[in-house]
């Protein structure tokens, strides 16, 4: 009876520990999405930018104008190329920020596991960065709406996820790993220039590029699988290769979301090891 009474006890503790995790994480995701909407200075460098995208998106020549998701698709690239510039400077101190705020001590008086606290701060942040990309995106789905294209506003949402997210992803993974290897300023001026190089290098030009790769971080593999948007970039060849197949824009989200937690996870492993002080 003793034995049977120690494991219910053991079998009511693992319950309690799972209720407050469950209980834990959302409440640690809204923390981080309210420390992510109250850093003005990344603001005042986004919203500018996403304007601009989205300028970019109705005039530019390389659109294809169709009236339809082909036209969505095209903002949330050119969101995709242009909004993360201000998130590569911003998310240096993605991995030491909860620290330096008293976050940790908050996260530390939780029982849930570290890669559930990595989690609930990257999808914190997450959330909030996407979300001026997705409100711009259901604006102009709804004034295709009003023209009579009733699937618009889903098929802006999807393109906003479908592309601009892994970008978002992406660039946030890339300037937490870069603030966790570089002083602060130099991971900041490196992670713009970084971004750069991945957006506006040509497979054309012989230096070696993601473009024209299912690792495009534009969406140049999803747009043309999944909206019928012409790339940006020739392919490259290989079997990373855009073929413009749904199942190579499928292959191509999924790898960019796999690269996009590798960087994160390598982040988080560098900022935890002894280094000199930046």
């Amino acid at each position: 009876m003793a034995a049977a009474g120690r494991r219910g006890t053991q079998r009511d503790a693992c319950e309690e520990g799972h209720m407050s995790m469950r209980i834990g994480f959302p409440r640690l995701v809204r923390v981080h999405t309210i420390i992510v909407w109250r850093q003005r200075s990344l603001w005042v460098a986004a919203v500018p930018l996403a304007l601009f995208a989205l300028l970019l998106g109705v005039i530019s020549p390389a659109g294809p104008h169709d009236h339809g998701a082909g036209d969505l698709a095209f903002m949330a690239k050119t969101m995709a190329m242009f909004m993360p510039i201000a998130y590569m400077a911003a998310f240096t101190d993605f991995h030491t920020r909860h620290d330096r705020l008293g976050i940790g001590q908050l996260e530390d008086s939780t029982p849930t596991p570290a890669p559930v606290l990595a989690a609930a701060r990257t999808l914190g942040a997450f959330l909030i960065l996407i979300a001026p990309s997705l409100l711009l995106l259901a604006c102009a789905g709804v004034t295709q709406t009003l023209h009579g294209s009733w699937w618009a506003v889903p098929q802006a949402l999807a393109a906003g996820l479908a592309i601009t997210g892994p970008a978002v992803l992406t660039a946030m993974s890339l300037s937490s790993l870069l603030g966790a290897i570089l002083p602060m300023i130099v991971a900041r001026i490196a992670g713009v220039l970084a971004w750069f190089a991945l957006v506006f290098s040509s497979p054309m030009l012989p230096m070696p590029t993601v473009n024209g790769t299912i690792l495009n971080v534009i969406g140049d593999a999803i747009g043309a699988g999944w909206f019928g948007l012409k790339p940006v970039y020739p392919a490259a060849g290989g079997v990373l290769a855009v073929t413009g197949t749904p199942a190579n824009a499928t292959v191509s989200l999924i790898a960019q979301l796999a690269a996009a937690i590798l960087l994160m996870t390598l982040g988080g492993w560098c900022s935890t090891r002894p280094r000199t002080a930046r």
